[in-house]
């Protein structure tokens, strides 16, 4: 009768690792990570540029050569920490990438909440792209204060609520389609 027991707690053990390794797996495929930001002064506005780890399975790779457009939101925040009270909201600003497919051309199109389009032809290249960001002006020299310390956060997430609505159902629950990156900070000061 012991023996049954640790019989069954030793598979219950093999299973839960198994599922465990499985999700990780899942995970490693799907994940979006902020390698890098930082924030350049260029005469009276301040730019943003960051480098993402990007990496997606092939059911999202299938739905944009399919031509579902993938929307991809980038939020940035900037805020001025304080010692007995919540930070201080300085900055919000949100950007929109959307990775579609042109089938009469036969290109990979990157365009931008500000309407820029990149065209590209695979998809490679286009992901590739997709994965840096290069002076997005991101707020003003009146917005802050010379010398003052900042904190700046940084997210990327795909965007369910683009995407066609019966595919918004099927993925409700697939881990598969839940891309967001963690938020990434850093300091900022305002030498200038």
């Amino acid at each position: 009768m012991h023996c049954l027991k640790k019989f069954k707690l030793s598979i219950f053990l093999v299973i839960w690792i198994s599922l465990f390794l499985r999700s990780t797996s899942f995970a490693l495929d799907n994940s979006i990570v902020v390698n890098r930001a930082d924030i350049n002064k260029q005469f009276e506005a301040y730019f943003l540029n960051a480098e993402f780890d990007l990496s997606f399975n092939e059911d999202i790779d299938e739905a944009v050569r399919k031509g579902i457009p993938i929307s991809f939101i980038i939020d940035f925040e900037l805020k001025k920490p304080r010692k007995y009270w919540f930070d201080k909201d300085i900055v919000k600003k949100s950007k929109e990438l959307i990775l579609s497919y042109h089938a009469l051309s036969r290109q990979f199109i990157l365009s931008e909440s500000g309407n820029r389009l990149t065209a590209f032809d695979n998809l490679t290249q286009a992901k590739n792209e997709l994965k840096q960001i290069r002076n997005w002006r991101v707020f003003d020299k009146s917005q802050i204060d010379k010398l003052d310390k900042y904190v700046a956060y940084l997210k990327i997430r795909l965007d369910q609520t683009k995407l066609p609505k019966q595919l918004q159902v099927d993925i409700t629950s697939n881990q598969e389609w839940q891309l967001a990156s963690k938020s990434f900070q850093w300091a900022f000061v305002n030498k200038k």
